[in-house]
Order: C-alpha cells, then sequence, then structure tokens
C-alpha cells in the first residue's frame, strides 16, 4: 500500500524566504509581554514496533468452521490466552506545523502550544510471532503473516517554558526550553495472515475436508489505530529580532510520548469469515507500541504585542 504524499513546497519556499531576513535587519530592543508564535518545519518519528494480542480462539475451536468440534479433546472447554505477534517499522518522516500563544518576562517566557504533525512510513514488515500455537505453524500451514504502516499523524497541545540567554546588545537570543503535554495520534495499520491454498499442508486437522476449509482462508484486519497520549519535549535553538517586535527563529525539539495502545478493533476478516467463532463474542485486537518519539527542526516567527 503506497501513500502519495502531499506536496508542501509553497510554505517551506515562504518560511526560506523569510529566513533569508536574517542578515537585512539590525538589532532591535527586546520586548516584553504577550506574544503569538506560528512555525513550520520537518520532523522525524522514531522507528516503531508495533505489538499486536486478540482473543482468537483456535481453528480447531472455531465452530464456524469445526461446528461438530470434530479431533477437539478439552482445549475447547475454556478460552485460550491471547495470540500475540509484533512488527518492526523503520523510521517515518514528515512535516510539523503549530502556533503558541505566550508571554514573556525578562528572559523567560511560558507559552501555550497546538501542533499537529505527519510521518509517513509506508512500510511492510514480517510478522514475529509470539506465542507457540500460532509459531509451529509457520511457513506450513500459515503462508503469510506481516503487517504494514502507512502513516502517522497526531494533533497535540503543549505547555512550554523558556529561558532566553539573550547577550546584552545582540540580535541573536540562543535559548532552551522544555514542555509537557498530551497528543492525540492516529496510526493506519493492515495485518494480513493467509493460510496455505494447498490442503497437504495444513496441520490443524487431520480430516482432509476440514483441511480444505480452511486452505486459502485469510485473517485481516486494516484500521486507523487512535490514542491519546501524555509526553514531553525538550526544546533548543536560535532567534534573531528583525523588529522591536519581530523574532525569526530556528528551534530543534525532540519529543517522547507514553505508551500507544489502539482501542479494540474487530477483525475485517477471520480465517475467511467474521470476526467471531460462533460462541457469542465477537473476535478483536489492539495494537500497541512504547516508541512514540520525534524530532523536529522548524522555522518560527513570533509577533509581541
Amino acid at each position: 500500500m503506497t501513500m502519495r504524499r502531499p506536496a508542501r513546497r509553497g510554505p517551506l519556499l515562504a518560511w526560506g524566504g523569510a529566513l533569508a531576513l536574517f542578515g537585512l535587519a539590525g538589532p532591535a530592543a527586546a520586548q516584553d509581554g504577550p506574544y503569538v508564535r506560528m512555525g513550520l518545519g520537518v520532523a522525524a518519528a522514531a522507528g516503531m514496533t508495533l505489538e499486536g494480542t486478540d482473543n482468537d480462539w483456535s481453528t480447531k475451536c472455531d465452530l464456524v468452521i469445526n461446528p461438530a468440534l470434530a479431533e477437539v479433546t478439552d482445549e475447547c472447554d475454556v478460552p485460550p490466552p491471547p495470540t500475540g505477534w509484533s512488527n518492526r517499522f523503520g523510521g517515518g518522516s514528515g512535516i510539523r506545523s503549530g502556533i503558541a500563544f505566550g508571554y514573556r518576562r525578562g528572559r523567560v517566557r511560558i507559552e501555550g502550544e497546538y501542533f499537529q504533525r505527519a510521518a509517513v512510513f509506508d512500510e511492510r514488515s514480517d510478522a514475529t510471532i509470539l506465542d507457540a500455537v500460532t509459531l509451529g505453524k509457520q511457513d506450513q500451514e500459515i503462508e503469510v503473516a506481516a503487517g504494514s504502516l502507512d502513516d502517522l499523524r497526531s494533533h497535540a497541545f503543549f505547555a512550554n517554558l523558556y529561558y532566553d540567554f539573550a547577550p546584552a546588545g545582540s540580535p541573536w537570543t540562543p535559548f532552551a526550553g522544555f514542555g509537557a503535554g498530551v497528543e492525540r495520534a492516529a496510526l493506519h495499520y493492515f495485518t494480513e495472515w493467509k493460510r496455505n491454498a494447498d490442503p497437504g499442508l495444513i496441520t490443524t486437522f487431520v480430516d482432509p475436508l476440514l483441511r480444505a476449509k480452511v486452505a486459502g482462508t485469510a485473517t485481516i484486519g486494516e484500521a486507523s489505530l487512535t490514542d491519546r497520549v501524555v509526553g514531553w519535549q525538550v526544546l533548543a535553538g536560535l532567534d534573531r529580532r528583525l523588529a522591536e517586535r519581530v523574532t525569526l527563529g530556528v528551534e530543534f525539539r525532540w519529543a517522547a510520548f507514553g505508551a500507544f495502545t489502539s482501542d479494540p478493533l474487530e477483525w475485517n476478516q477471520l480465517r475467511g469469515h467474521d470476526s467471531t467463532v460462533g460462541r457469542g463474542e465477537r473476535i478483536v485486537y489492539t495494537v500497541s507500541t512504547a516508541d512514540n518519539r520525534f524530532r523536529g527542526l522548524t522555522l518560527g516567527l513570533r509577533y509581541g504585542f
């Protein structure tokens, strides 16, 4: 699955023109009081390991496929432990834009910031199977076990505290800061588990008729996984005063968020049928990750009131 990246050249060229003003404006006095700041830049998301789990029963206990519970002893008397798998994806890249309202007093600034970011991964990876039952079927009964991560999109609100070092008489102001906040993130995820089309390679059943019912079937899940997570960020950069009220700056940030866990989702297709095993409950899966981090470089314009 390939995601087209939207063209963003116009805004970036506009900020590039503003950056050229760094060397054209003379010194101006810093101003205390309220301000608004806008920023646009790039963001690089860290690599992610997505951990999946579900409440599925074994194929033998699936009453849609095996209504007579043939070849079953006692494994279908109680719910089984969760099935588990993981997918590893490399980093993603995209853009970050935001707006903040703050107040400056001497060398200290405090502000509330909203920003959004998008990172394109567009990557597929084989699943690492974490439970022994499914692992025993890999490369025989199960010929495909893989997942895809298309992109991550999020909206965040942060409270930031900055300290401006502001050398006397210089239009240049190095700064450092720290922020904490909350992010609403969405991951576009796809996972596929396909059984071999050759009934002779199906190891679950001895009966050739039951083997044929399972051969070639697939379990598929595709959804936008969402969660709200808390996070923190470290900020550093360099500002250049262009006028008494106007400052242009470059800012680097490193942000990390708490563990992401999706809401339970039903399979689009479970072993070729609806997301149920005929036991009066729906089969659902969840996906989580502890790797929600990013680095960003932003060009920002600040205007003091």
